[in-house]
């Protein structure tokens, strides 16, 4: 028998078996990451015991924007994440072989850094790279030594002045990427550095509290940016993911609710008991008992 017709088979009638208990086999998928949910604060301390276990997010040198790296760098990130009914965190963790971070009156360094990257509107993701001026983005960047930035990229040049002054903007755009308004940096942030590595939380409001802010309150898409200080990487020099899905996960049914189901399951339980309670064999002696009876009834009739 040929060969490129029975391992072709073998491996149909595999398939064809895992389908049918169930296996679903899968050569490729996107990263994806469920949001836990927590009911009470959210944790700030990166080596929490609330975390879950950290999605591997791969990361690649972009090579779209000027200044473009000297050589392509494939890194990754590991990304947690947890909500309440008001707010959600973000647990970023990546390797960087060296702490650099700015310090004030210090000799300057360009300081390790990260971004998560959120698009403004859900009704399609944006272009990757800081979005566009129809369709902008949703930035919170964080750099070692100088903290934690609430930011919008792409769409600065897509407002008249009028509509940048109600939106709290500067009249005229000087950058693509630009700094929301006060009202709006609602961010918090804590980083830890340990083993040669960063450990950095960003809590956020699950809404938006601005028009150019994305909300999180249903399932939403996020990308990634780390910048290696000791390298040099500063502004478009950095590596990017391509966009991640995030699931929130469905807080779980209230304790009241559980309890009474178990009442109900319980009394139905002892229900079904009680009918049960009569053994086969009784009602068979019931049963001959009644034909005697019966018979015994007839014979006296037939006497008188």
């Amino acid at each position: 028998m040929r060969r490129d017709v029975v391992l072709p088979g073998i491996a149909l009638a595999i398939s064809l078996l895992l389908a049918f208990m169930g296996v679903v086999v899968v050569t490729a998928q996107q990263s994806v990451v469920t949001v836990k949910y927590i009911a009470g604060p959210l944790p700030a301390d990166p080596f929490s015991n609330l975390w879950p276990a950290p999605v591997e997010v791969p990361l690649t040198s972009q090579t779209l924007v000027y200044p473009l790296p000297a050589a392509t760098e494939t890194r990754s990130v590991g990304v947690s994440a947890v909500y309440n009914g008001t707010h959600i965190a973000f647990l970023l963790t990546w390797s960087d072989n060296t702490q650099d971070a700015a310090t004030p009156g210090g000799l300057d360094v360009f300081p390790d850094a990260v971004a998560v990257q959120f698009p403004v509107s859900k009704a399609q993701l944006p272009y990757i790279c800081m979005g566009t001026v129809d369709n902008p983005v949703n930035i919170i960047y964080w750099r070692a030594g100088f903290g934690v930035e609430n930011l919008v990229a792409g769409a600065g040049y897509g407002l008249n002045p009028q509509q940048r002054e109600a939106l709290g903007l500067q009249a005229t755009p000087t950058s693509p990427v630009e700094l929301l308004p006060a009202s709006a940096q609602v961010i918090n942030a804590t980083a830890a550095y340990k083993d040669g590595k960063w450990y950095v939380v960003i809590i956020r409001p699950l809404g938006s509290v601005h028009p150019l802010m994305a909300s999180l309150a249903e399932g939403f898409s996020a990308a990634f940016a780390t910048w290696d200080g000791a390298k040099g990487e500063r502004g478009g020099l950095k590596a990017t993911s391509g966009w991640v899905t995030f699931q929130l996960e469905k807080p779980a049914a209230p304790a009241t609710q559980t309890v009474r189901e178990t009442v109900t399951v319980a009394q139905t339980v002892t229900a079904t008991q009680l009918v049960e309670t009569t053994p086969t064999w009784a009602w068979a002696v019931i049963g001959v008992l009644i034909a005697v009876i019966a018979l015994l009834a007839g014979l006296a009739l037939r006497r008188k």
